[in-house]
């Protein structure tokens, strides 16, 4: 009488969708939509989220010095430079026509990586090896 009326399989989607929700938001303004399952992003066309390849790559590193940082800490601000870099996540769509280009905070890098993990293992990307076609094994 009491209890869910959803099946094994739509229960397991669900808590699929939930995991993939959390892990896109945690890195910042990508969103996922059901109905067909494709990330979001406003001024960005939308991805599918099956057989999608999410890539994360680093920014070149920038250093600055801001101006409150020299008033609190005089000479010293050269040494306390604040780091600026930024991530750039790329989201391909298996289609091959459908792409997504998002700049996100360095500090979300852990984020992105559990993000891009989580699609290649459970929603079919593409694996980096596929991609370079180079083998691991030593000769």
């Amino acid at each position: 009488m009491f209890g869910s009326k959803k099946s094994a399989d739509e229960r397991a989607a669900s808590q699929a969708l939930t995991e993939l929700r959390l892990a896109a938001g945690a890195v910042g303004s990508i969103l996922v939509r059901k109905d067909p399952l494709r990330f979001t992003s406003p001024g960005q066309m939308d991805v599918p989220v099956a057989g999608a390849t999410i890539t994360v790559d680093r920014g070149e590193a920038a250093k600055r010095i801001t101006a409150t940082r020299v008033l609190a800490t005089g000479i010293f601000a050269l040494a306390l430079k604040k780091d600026a870099t930024k991530l750039f996540i790329t989201i391909e769509g298996a289609d091959g026509q459908s792409a997504m280009l998002l700049e996100v905070p360095a500090k979300r890098e852990g984020h992105a990586r559990k993000l891009a993990l989580l699609v290649q293992t459970k929603h079919g990307g593409r694996k980096p090896a596929d991609e370079t076609g180079s083998s691991t094994e030593e000769g």
